[in-house]
């Protein structure tokens, strides 16, 4: 019978992924977060991404898992050649550990081992782990810019009184502004326009026909970004088993020459708003057919209204290729600007130096869209 007494201060263990850590790591995301995340989903985005698993570092301490950091792998585009790309994910150290120093040790590891798989570069979408990663080495680009329009004036208003813990008074103010906002969008909506060029047409897969626009969108931009592949856009947007997404492209005869995906999110969010809100989660159009997005926005926006949204929140990375013409867009259905807590901060490292640091962090090489984002757009 073993009679000892467990140590006081136990060693932190650090150590790859082993199976049988999907519940540790679910427990720790629960004490971290505060939110609860199915199997399924994690299994989705971790395990079954096209690149293969993603690369995850724990820390174990006494026998429990209290930190975790994942490089999810991704094929991007890096100007004029293909390199692999680890998404930082749930990068976490339980409460009852931080303040100690673990964590830089940790996520060190888990570029080590990730750059000796071929990892060449990780970034970040994260507001939590923000000050972690910059600490780390990674380099902030410009953030993507939130804008705003309310669907349901009314519940936008209440809803976001209770969410910023704004006074009384404040509805007086704020709803008057909602429905003059709401209005002039319905207003647009109302208008019908034509667009005998291209044809809008829904669809639920994507072929090989999404691999040929790939392959003339690159032909025509030297740009850092995800390869917008067949079976990465299928895992990405099809897969995924907690979230519905609405896949509209454009055709020029029977040629495709742009697409946009729509979701509508109902979530509490960072600032417990309880709100359906409709977002853009990803779009590509070919230079010679810009004027495609006009009509795939219209699109777009009777999704929305078909899911019944409350508002509308698209994110737009200004330095990136066509963000002028999707700012045109919003701008034609009355959509503004939201202030910087909205913002969604992007910072990016090198992990080999195969890359180099000074194309990273120039904003113009990027092509930024939500489809950089983690599960939840």
């Amino acid at each position: 019978m073993n009679t000892r007494a467990p140590l006081k201060n136990p060693t932190p263990v650090y150590r790859d992924f082993l199976p049988g850590d999907e519940k540790p790591i679910a427990d720790l995301y629960r004490a971290v977060f505060k939110k609860e995340r199915t199997f399924p989903e994690w299994q989705w985005e971790f395990m079954d991404p096209p690149e293969g698993p993603a690369n995850i570092r724990l820390i174990e301490m006494g026998g429990k898992v209290i930190g975790h950091i994942a490089l999810i792998p991704l094929r991007f585009q890096y100007l004029d050649r293909e390199i692999i790309v680890g998404k930082s994910e749930d990068s976490s150290l339980h409460p009852s550990y931080q303040g100690k120093r673990l964590f830089g040790k940790l996520e060190h590891g888990c570029f080590d081992t990730a750059a000796e798989k071929g990892v060449s570069v990780s970034y970040s979408i994260s507001r939590t782990a923000r000050a972690v990663h910059l600490k780390a080495g990674y380099s902030p680009l410009r953030p993507m810019e939130g804008r705003f329009v309310p669907i349901n004036p009314v519940k936008v208003t209440r809803e976001l009184q209770k969410a910023m813990h704004l006074p009384p008074w404040a509805p007086v103010i704020m709803k008057p502004i909602m429905q003059y906002l709401a209005y002039r969008f319905k207003a647009r909506l109302k208008r019908k326009v034509e667009y005998r060029t291209y044809r809008i047409a829904e669809t639920d897969h994507f072929d090989s026909s999404f691999d040929t626009l790939w392959q003339k969108f690159t032909g025509q931009h030297r740009l850092i970004t995800i390869k917008r592949s067949s079976d990465y856009l299928s895992w990405r947007f099809l897969k995924n088993p907690n979230r519905r997404y609405r896949i509209f492209k454009a055709l020029f005869g029977h040629e495709l020459v742009g697409y946009l995906v729509t979701t509508a999110v109902r979530r509490k969010g960072d600032f417990n708003a309880d709100l359906t809100i409709g977002v853009t989660s990803d779009y590509l159009i070919l230079d010679s057919h810009r004027e495609a997005l006009a009509p795939l926005f219209d699109r777009a926006v009777q999704d929305w209204m078909s899911r019944s949204c409350d508002c509308v929140i698209n994110w737009i990375h200004r330095e990136s290729l066509h963000a002028n013409i999707m700012l045109k867009q919003l701008d034609r259905y009355g959509f503004i600007s939201m202030f910087g807590k909205f913002s969604i901060p992007i910072s990016v490292r090198a992990l080999r130096d195969d890359v180099a640091m000074e194309d990273l962090k120039n904003g113009k090489n990027w092509y930024l869209t939500l489809a950089f984002s983690g599960r939840w757009a």
